[in-house]
């Protein structure tokens, strides 16, 4: 179940509903509501929550940090293999090189030297590659410093008794990507993401019971 933007008034209370529901009627979903306020103060309290953690310490550059190292995990492991297997060919090139010039080798060994050197080649290649798709994090202390000014800000809003729902809505969507509410096991799953020009510098999803 998808928390909507629409909401609908019942007894005096509003509530989100069930986007599909209200597109496909019921055969798409049951329509169990959820109480907009109830939500709201779910979310906000889980939001306050890990937002002031992120200002703590270095917290939040260490959160962008461990994201893009778990991110460029894979990434590492297949470098690790290429640099074994480029070792391993390169020393196979090289026995086989001296075996010719000392007169050792026979007559199908520059036929396998000229393949090993293409897949050498072939090799240092992928390995290049992967090592320019393999960046590293490097965010400015000004972004930083503008984050953590948002973050102060935001969590100021929620604290208000009278909430400027124009600025928190303006915040919120920059830093939440994704609110998933699901009926059946009523849980919500907030997606927290940062930002910088068009990379993802962190994402993370936190489960809320309900």
């Amino acid at each position: 179940m998808i928390g909507n933007v629409t909401s609908a008034k019942t007894g005096g209370h509003r509530y989100y509903v069930c986007g599909g529901y209200q597109r496909k009627g019921k055969e798409f979903c049951s329509y169990v509501s959820w109480r907009k306020e109830r939500a709201e103060e779910i979310v906000s309290n889980k939001l306050r929550t890990t937002l002031l953690r992120l200002l703590m310490d270095n917290n939040l550059e260490e959160e962008i940090r461990m994201y893009h190292n778990d991110k460029n995990k894979h990434v590492s492991v297949q470098q690790s293999n290429l640099e074994a297997e480029i070792s391993f060919l390169k020393k196979k090139v090289q026995a086989i090189e001296t075996d010719i010039k000392s007169g050792k080798g026979k007559p199908f060994h520059q036929e396998m030297l000229d393949e090993m050197n293409q897949e050498l080649r072939v090799k240092m290649a992928e390995y290049e590659a992967l090592a320019q798709g393999n960046t590293t994090v490097d965010v400015s202390e000004e972004y930083i410093a503008s984050v953590k000014y948002d973050i102060r800000t935001f969590i100021s809003l929620l604290d208000d008794e009278v909430a400027n729902r124009q600025m928190l809505h303006q915040l919120a969507g920059k830093y939440i990507s994704k609110l998933l509410i699901q009926r059946e096991t009523k849980k919500m799953y907030l997606t927290r993401h940062f930002m910088y020009d068009d990379t993802v510098l962190f994402e993370k999803t936190i489960v809320i019971e309900w």
